[in-house]
């Protein structure tokens, strides 16, 4: 889980421990003193307005190509397009060849603000470039292409800082949404990411005996690396919608969905079509029960004041006359799960409140209704015995296919003399023993309690290595079953761990067993 150093220099020093922690402490102090100075100049509803506008429009840039455009080709030449000063310096040209894409499939104000996005994305970049800025092993604005995997890796922090903008935004400048993005991107690259990695540092710090930084003129690197999101930026899940599609699909009954209007992104019909597959996809786990059933249907009932077909605003008497209108929860109980409580940037990062407190109204959009869902969905199933032994053996195939890509040879070997076994697979005649894990670690904690946190993830730990132990005392039943001599042992974390032993792979980094195939690109 290493990740490598920067050369020394004269110029650089390698720190730990307590030099470590306190320059940590004080960056954070810093980054938070600074992105609250910057927010703190604004009025808030206009900012809230902006900023929730230009979600918006940063949402259908990543989902445009991704998801709106079936036609490999015609997506190849969108995210081809360059977003630098090829783009700058003739903006009208690459503008009719963006218009001759989208115009005949999207509504006018889908490609409205997918070029504004464009342009605004490209002076940011030069200004990037100007400043010396880097974004992470791969990530550029170059194309649109780029942008959106550099945006995809960043909306969770857009949508932190629009959860902190209410308690934040206390001046008297006005921020227009043609402002937004070159007033905040910055924020969000320089003082954002930079929390949310510190607070995973100070985890590894505490963790990791030889946990250190070696620091310069330019800034500070880790002497390890942690990544606690999966593939494409997403949270990862003990057994996600995609995945029960993939791996499960022929045991999902889909319900009748509503038809959508191709010529936009988002719509509050897709939310409902969300709840609906939602609570099919799940169903045979009893998802659908009391509390799952309400918050489904209090889902459906704010999608009706979609303004735009995404934004909802609903006023607070109303609000809570919706609240009451269930007979589930206690108003007072549904209300904190809805709206978020105002805190500073670091616990927002974690919060998934689909609902903003504006004043008068509550504020939210079809996103964040669905992604409030589908989180309840993981909680409320996350206890359930039936769903933990299912979600397990869903893993357990969900390595077996990624082990299968990468080029080993997956056995049929579940059970010996009584013994059971997760995933085997042969690659070069050594026998290669897969413990598939899929204990759930909460990586809210990082920032809210880091002390729990790291006292769980120890434990985590030392389970993997007993289980490791265990594997290696009964090794010879792999050996005589499949009459080889060698075995290696490795426990696969669906949920990612910081810990020092290379025979635990935090499922995000299953790539890593590349090297065993001697393919290491």
């Amino acid at each position: 889980m290493g990740a490598a150093s920067p050369p020394s220099s004269a110029a650089s020093r390698r720190i730990y421990g307590d030099d470590v922690r306190t320059l940590i402490e004080a960056q954070l102090a810093a980054h938070s003193g600074g992105l609250l100075a910057v927010l703190a100049r604004y009025r808030p509803r206009e900012a809230i307005a902006s900023w929730h506008g230009t979600i918006r429009a940063v949402e259908e840039f990543i989902n445009l190509p991704r998801f709106g455009i079936d036609d490999l080709r015609v997506r190849a030449q969108l995210c081809s397009i360059p977003l630098d000063d090829r783009l700058l310096s003739n903006v009208e040209s690459n503008f009719r060849a963006v218009r001759e894409i989208l115009s005949p499939q999207f509504e006018a104000g889908v490609v409205g603000r997918y070029l504004q996005t464009m342009l605004q994305t490209a002076a940011i970049a030069s200004a990037f470039k100007t400043h010396g800025q880097t974004f992470g092993p791969g990530i550029t604005l170059e194309t649109v292409g780029a942008a959106v995997d550099y945006f995809q890796s960043r909306r969770r922090h857009m949508v932190s800082l629009l959860y902190t903008m209410p308690s934040a935004c206390k001046g008297t400048d006005v921020l227009v949404p043609l402002d937004t993005l070159n007033v905040l991107l910055p924020q969000v690259e320089h003082s954002c990411v930079t929390i949310t990695g510190f607070h995973l540092k100070l985890a590894q710090l505490d963790i990791l005996d030889d946990f250190s930084m070696e620091i310069d003129e330019i800034g500070a690197m880790a002497s390890h690396g942690f990544d606690t999101l999966d593939e494409n930026f997403l949270e990862p899940e003990r057994a996600s919608i995609q995945v029960m599609t993939e791996l499960r699909g022929d045991q999902i009954v889909l319900p009748p969905l509503e038809e959508l209007d191709p010529s936009k992104i988002f719509s509050a019909a897709e939310l409902r079509n969300s709840v609906r597959l939602v609570g099919a996809t799940y169903s045979a786990f009893g998802l659908n029960d009391s509390d799952f059933s309400a918050m489904a249907l209090l889902m459906v009932a704010f999608a009706r004041h979609a303004r735009d077909d995404y934004f909802v605003e609903i006023e607070k008497p109303k609000f809570q006359t919706m609240l009451r209108a269930q007979a589930v929860f206690a108003p007072e109980e549904l209300e904190r799960l809805l709206v978020n409580e105002p805190s500073d940037y670091a616990t927002n990062s974690n919060a998934y409140e689909p609902f903003i407190d504006a004043g008068d109204v509550v504020i939210s959009n079809v996103n964040l209704l669905s992604r409030f869902l589908y989180a309840f969905k993981n909680i409320h199933l996350g206890s359930r015995r039936r769903f933990q032994i299912h979600a397990g053996f869903i893993f357990e195939d969900m390595v077996k296919r990624d082990l299968s890509a990468m080029g080993f040879q997956v056995t049929d070997v579940k059970r010996i003399n009584r013994k059971e076994f997760d995933v085997v697979a042969v690659h070069r005649d050594v026998i290669y023993n897969f413990q598939c894990k899929n204990n759930w670690i909460d990586l809210a904690k990082v920032e809210s309690d880091r002390a729990l946190f790291v006292r769980y993830n120890r434990s985590l730990m030392n389970y993997y290595r007993r289980a490791l132990q265990k594997e290696r005392k009964r090794e010879s039943l792999l050996k005589e079953k499949l009459a080889l001599d060698r075995v290696e042992h490795y426990v696969i974390s669906r949920f990612p761990v910081i810990g020092s032993d290379a025979r635990v792979i935090n499922y995000n980094q299953i790539d890593r067993l590349k090297v065993v195939l001697g393919d290491v690109t």
